[in-house]
């Protein structure tokens, strides 16, 4: 358990009430949620400041709080004397540096997984592959200088794997969160245009996530497919460092062969160390395959009988809304609109290709694709060129996809709002259709499956 005299020494605070020895539950920073023995972090956003909700945190039962100042709505001579306030410069700091050290003290092996496509999937995969043997997992997208410090820190003590997912956008974070979170498996999923709005461009922003192997200590999982990448893998960690690569192309540790994607998911050839495995797993798309390749590779540096994790892989799982198959009343539904850039928009096209001919028409309801920065025409042209080549009819919403409407020419149409996109979208589905959605999280397009399904009283 986490103690009073924990906070003080890693992040040099004061303590301004309780003493040295009460411990802690866990951590929170939403005072919402708080649970009784934790420890309150009043962070201070744009918008918000947590100092505001350090009273309502420990009436709910937290004992105690991380501070920059003392809040005007606390009393500091009625406060119980076992409830602990540690005073700090910057709470936000003082989180990362909380964080780091906890780090320290877990004895669980720690995977750190990072990319532009995929994390939150390998990171399933692999937690679901393993939470037999002791593993924890970063919670939904915990994956940032708040929610990494935060997974940490909530981990039990006696976990045997401790997976993390690091994202960014903005240069530095990635090796911040390699500092904090010490990884002995670092992996690298494909890097791909996704999150550029923080970066020069795409090799500033590749050159962010290779930082993960650059400033870690332990064993790489990299995509032997993506040059950039194997290139400098060889050019820059000394051989002596163990690595693991997985792909589709001839060389990899662990290679895909012979994929074939179907309704009830996709199967393929592993190709592992001179052995090989037939699988399948029940989800749609060669990158789901990539995902698991990943974890396996990763699997394969923290076990050695990793091998018998194979037969848990035909019961894998992702997250909702990542290209799940729904049933409707006379057509099929393809929800992918848990999140989108160019790379994971192909990847659903794909799919959608693999799986046309078994039904009537193949229909896309898209939206635009956000934190693309400079390049977002750029790419919401390539992404129309490529879904007027698989769909008879494209059905485009949102400022930032216009330029996909016109480049998908004839067969799409734009519209400006949701709720004229789903009135078309009704009067235009037919029985036998496949109904493919996709755009970033911030369109919403999820509201239009649910309605569309009639999941929402839509």
């Amino acid at each position: 358990m986490i103690t009073t005299e924990d906070v003080v020494r890693a992040t040099g605070g004061i303590l301004l009430n309780g003493d040295m020895r009460i411990s802690f539950s866990g951590v929170s920073h939403d005072s919402r949620g708080i649970k009784p023995g934790e420890l309150f972090v009043a962070l201070k956003g744009p918008r918000f400041d947590g100092h505001d909700f350090v009273l309502a945190a420990i009436e709910a039962g937290a004992r105690g709080a991380l501070v920059e100042y003392w809040p005007e709505n606390v009393n500091i001579f009625e406060l119980h004397r076992a409830v602990s306030i540690v005073k700090v410069p910057d709470t936000y700091r003082a989180l990362q540096e909380l964080g780091a050290y906890w780090r320290r003290k877990l004895t669980a092996q720690v995977v750190g997984i990072t990319g532009s496509s995929g994390k939150t999937t390998t990171k399933e995969f692999l937690f679901n592959l393993l939470k037999e043997k002791g593993a924890s997992a970063s919670p939904g997208n915990w994956n940032n200088l708040i929610g990494v410090p935060l997974s940490i820190l909530n981990t039990p003590e006696k976990a045997g794997f401790l997976i993390l997912e690091l994202a960014t956008n903005r240069a530095g974070e990635i090796p911040a969160l390699t500092r904090i979170s010490d990884p002995e498996v670092a992996v690298l999923l494909e890097v791909r245009p996704a999150h550029l709005e923080g970066f020069s461009g795409f090799y500033d922003y590749l050159a962010e996530k290779l930082a993960l192997f650059s400033h870690s200590r332990g064993s790489l999982v990299y995509p032997f497919d993506q040059e950039e990448i194997r290139e400098w893998v060889a050019q820059n960690i000394p051989s002596s460092r163990p690595r693991v690569s997985f792909g589709l192309g001839e060389g990899a540790d662990f290679q895909a062969q012979e994929i074939e994607i179907s309704p009830s998911g996709t199967s393929f050839l592993l190709k592992a160390f001179g052995e090989s495995y037939q699988l399948q797993i029940p989800l749609l798309g060669k990158h789901f395959v990539l995902d698991l390749l990943a974890a396996l590779a990763a699997a394969s540096l923290l076990l050695e009988d990793w091998q018998e994790l194979l037969e848990k892989t035909k019961e894998l799982k992702t997250l909702p809304r990542r290209l799940e198959l729904k049933e409707a009343s006379g057509f099929t539904v393809i929800d992918d609109t848990y999140n989108a850039n160019p790379w994971s928009f192909k990847a659903g096209v794909e799919v959608v290709a693999a799986l046309k001919e078994k039904f009537s028409r193949a229909l896309a309801v898209v939206g635009s694709m956000k934190e693309l920065g400079e390049e977002t025409a750029f790419w919401h042209q390539k992404a129309g060129e490529h879904l007027s080549s698989v769909f008879d009819l494209i059905l485009v919403v949102g400022e930032e996809a216009r330029e996909l409407a016109r480049s998908a020419g004839s067969k799409a149409r734009f519209f400006e709002d949701k709720s004229s996109l789903l009135e078309a979208l009704r009067a235009q589905v037919k029985e036998g259709d496949l109904v493919y959605f996709k755009a970033s999280r911030a369109v919403g397009l999820d509201e239009v499956v649910d309605q569309l399904l009639g999941l929402n009283g839509g």
